[in-house]
């Protein structure tokens, strides 16, 4: 009798093995790449998920929709977590990486047909990433990293592919402003923000810069309102009304000690018998908090930004002395406004000195988008500075979140590799020309494998065109023509592409269309790693979960009860709910 090899599964476990299990995650992947192909470039569209609990997430971002969804199949679970990689390392082409892999899958399939082998595939696919990589490096334009002008136009070529651009549009023509290039002046405005942002955090020297440094704060109101904080925006009011609203030459102490009595942990008994007793007891609280607020006094210090509580005693005595109070700042916000004002975190009031205290030019209480905000504004160097978001709903706040984040990425990037490329398409249409041309000199199968390696990275301007409403394949064919004669040797390459704006196929380094060399090697590099991944894979086991297994915002995956019910983890150490990092967005 011939043993059944299923009979070794426990119940709920499927399997699939040989050609068809490579052909079910090559169709798997591929579908996922169809869910986001009309995201891409200038013109794409957007898309809306609805959670089990009706909450509503409006994006033109890949990684956010691909995080959104749940898949069963794993080799569609590849391709997202592949998507979230490129997220997580160069903060842009997530959208790109998941259609080049979906096109590189797609003509393995058409391979596969004709007969030729799956390793012989995964050869000519890296044979085709080597390539492709030289030629990337010799198109590849280079520039000091504190370069302000390239930067401001990575910045803009980055927001002119997200929803931002449409905002700006329905602004504009909303009479706010009076010209027709309402929509450029929104979007070179915010896009000099996030450049004048990270130009004044950055540390050029040593080719680094921490995104988390820009606090970025929202709130409801016209997108033109936007602004960049030389310093801390705190979602908080000053404590008492008696206090000043503005403090000029603002001298910062903060401090993660209570101004108030504190109660006790355990079940106290006071045994009081006189009058005089109870009168005792009160000039003592009273005694403690005075003498605790003269020591800040005394210290110069005219703002206090307390972790913890501040009480009505103390309270008063500090708005007797003309000194505002913030108290039950969050955790990460005192870091921020630590770094912003190079004042130290007190743990000890009774030794204030001050060296401990920080600067900046004034602290004040704003309305803004009809809720009172503190503005810490005017620090000398801040190592972390504000950009306060505006645009007219949540949704549309959430996805300018995700779009400023991709701005911040994209410039890091440069920064730590000072060189870019051509956008539009275009470096994938040149480097397809030339691979092309190149295939020849490639013996064997392996040619056919790397030529379709080149109609796999045409996709990428293939699918720009189609979005922009273009003849795809006449914008392709254009494309070609303009780039036969590229030599790598010329003194200044060519490179075109799409301008989806317009509708055009234009010189793309001419039209200030350009992009981080960082983004496009990623791109490349995750994409062929991931396809060859699936064609390795020919047999599959599927098990049916017992636990609420998710993931979160971050990519963290983990197991737990309630995990099915809407929740998070973002807790300081004192167990207190704190503001999401910029992931979640």
């Amino acid at each position: 009798m011939k043993p059944n090899p299923n009979q070794l599964f426990g119940e709920g476990v499927k399997r699939t093995n040989g050609q068809q299990a490579r052909r079910y995650n090559l169709l798997a992947a591929r579908l996922i790449a169809d869910l986001v192909k009309n995201l891409l470039g200038p013109r794409g569209l957007e898309k809306m998920f609805i959670d089990i609990l009706g909450e509503e997430t409006l994006t033109k971002d890949g990684a956010t929709i691909l995080r959104k969804i749940d898949v069963e199949h794993p080799a569609a679970k590849v391709l997202i977590e592949s998507s979230n990689a490129v997220d997580n390392e160069v903060g842009d082409g997530t959208t790109s990486v998941v259609l080049l892999a979906g096109a590189l899958i797609e003509n393995a399939e058409k391979l596969l047909d004709l007969g030729i082998a799956p390793n012989i595939i995964i050869d000519g696919y890296l044979k085709a990433l080597e390539l492709s990589l030289e030629i990337l490096q010799s198109i590849t334009q280079r520039f000091n990293n504190y370069d302000l002008e390239v930067m401001y136009k990575i910045a803009a070529t980055c927001l002119r592919s997200k929803a931002i651009s449409y905002w700006a549009v329905n602004e504009g023509q909303n009479g706010n402003y009076q010209n027709n290039s309402s929509q450029n002046d929104i979007e070179n405005m915010i896009a000099k923000l996030v450049v004048e942002a990270v130009h004044k955090i950055a540390d050029f020297t040593n080719n680094r810069v921490e995104i988390d440094d820009i606090k970025i704060e929202e709130k409801t109101g016209n997108i033109s309102s936007t602004q960049l904080i030389r310093g801390i925006v705190i979602d908080k009011t000053i404590d008492n009304f008696a206090m000043p609203r503005i403090i000029e030459n603002a001298r910062i102490l903060l401090i993660n000690e209570d101004l108030e009595i504190r109660k006790p942990r355990i079940d106290a008994e006071i045994n009081i018998t006189s009058q005089d007793q109870i009168k005792s007891y009160l000039n003592k609280e009273h005694f403690i908090v005075r003498s605790r607020v003269q020591n800040i006094i005394s210290s110069g210090a005219n703002v206090v930004i307390s972790q913890k509580g501040i009480g009505l005693l103390a309270q008063h005595f500090l708005s007797k002395a003309g000194i505002i109070s913030i108290r039950r700042v969050k955790e990460n916000d005192m870091q921020w406004i630590q770094k912003a004002t190079a004042a130290k975190i007190i743990r000890d009031i009774e030794a204030i000195s001050d060296k401990d205290l920080g600067y900046a030019e004034k602290v004040y209480e704003k309305l803004v988008g009809g809720d009172k905000m503190v503005f810490v504004d005017g620090c000398e160097n801040p190592k972390s500075v504000t950009l306060l978001l505006r645009a007219n709903s949540k949704r549309a706040l959430d996805e300018f979140h995700r779009s400023i984040l991709d701005a911040l990425s994209v410039l890091k990037d440069f920064i730590i590799r000072p060189a870019v490329v051509a956008g539009g398409g275009s470096t994938e249409a040149i480097i397809a020309y030339i691979i092309r041309r190149k295939a020849n000199l490639i013996s064997g199968r392996q040619q056919i494998v790397v030529q379709k390696f080149a109609d796999s990275l045409e996709q990428i301007p293939l699918i720009i065109a189609k979005n922009a409403g273009m003849n795809a394949m006449d914008a392709v064919l254009e494309i070609r023509s303009k780039h036969q004669y590229f030599k790598p040797t010329d003194e200044k390459i060519l490179c075109y592409g799409i301008d989806a704006i317009n509708g055009n196929i234009e010189e793309m380094f001419s039209q200030n269309v350009i992009e981080p060399y960082i983004v496009k090697e990623q791109i490349l590099k995750t994409a062929v790693e991931v396809t060859n991944l699936l064609l390795r894979v020919d047999d599959v086991l599927m098990a049916k979960p017992v636990m609420y297994t998710h993931t979160h915002g971050d990519g963290t995956r983990h197991s737990h009860r309630g995990g099915d019910k809407k929740h998070d983890h973002y807790f300081d150490q004192l167990g207190r709910k704190q503001r999401p990092g910029h992931h979640y967005y």
